[in-house]
C-alpha cells in the first residue's frame, strides 16, 4: 500500500471516529429491579430509566402488600415517593410515571406490609440512575 493511500485511509478513519464521538447520545440511565428479602420474593419494585417509570408488584398471595419507595435529590428538593400494590397478587402492578432529570441517582426500596398501617418488613434497596 502506498504512502498516499495510507494517509487517505488514516484521515477517513480519524474523521469517522470524530463524527461518531461527536454525535454520541447522552449517557443512558440504569434500570433497577429489587425484590423483598422474604424466602418467596413476595414483592418487587422496578425503575425503568427510559421514561422514568416506577413499578411496585405484589408477587405472592400471602395477605401482605408490596410497599415501595423511590427517592432522589435534584436542584429543587429531595423526593421520597411512596407506591403500593394493594390489589392483591395476580392483579396488575402499581405504576407511576415520574419526571426525574437525566443522570440523577435514584434509590428504590421495596418492603412487605400487613395492611395499610402495617410495619414494613423484608425490605431491600438498590440504586440506579435516571
Amino acid at each position: 500500500m502506498s504512502f498516499r493511500v495510507k494517509s487517505i485511509l488514516g484521515a477517513v478513519v480519524a474523521g469517522a471516529a470524530t463524527v461518531m464521538l461527536a454525535s454520541a447520545p447522552a449517557a443512558a440511565g440504569t434500570n433497577v429491579f429489587v425484590a423483598t428479602t422474604d424466602p418467596f420474593n413476595g414483592g418487587g419494585a422496578g425503575f425503568h430509566a427510559d421514561g422514568e417509570i416506577f413499578t411496585v408488584c405484589d408477587n405472592r398471595a400471602d395477605g401482605m402488600r408490596a410497599s415501595g419507595h423511590i427517592g432522589w435529590i435534584d436542584s429543587k428538593a429531595s423526593h421520597w415517593i411512596k407506591l403500593e400494590d394493594a390489589n392483591g397478587s395476580g392483579n396488575s402492578c402499581a405504576r407511576k410515571n415520574l419526571s426525574i432529570g437525566e443522570g440523577i441517582s435514584v434509590t428504590v426500596q421495596i418492603c412487605l406490609k400487613d395492611g395499610a398501617k402495617g410495619t414494613a418488613k423484608y425490605c431491600a434497596t438498590k440504586r440506579g440512575k435516571a
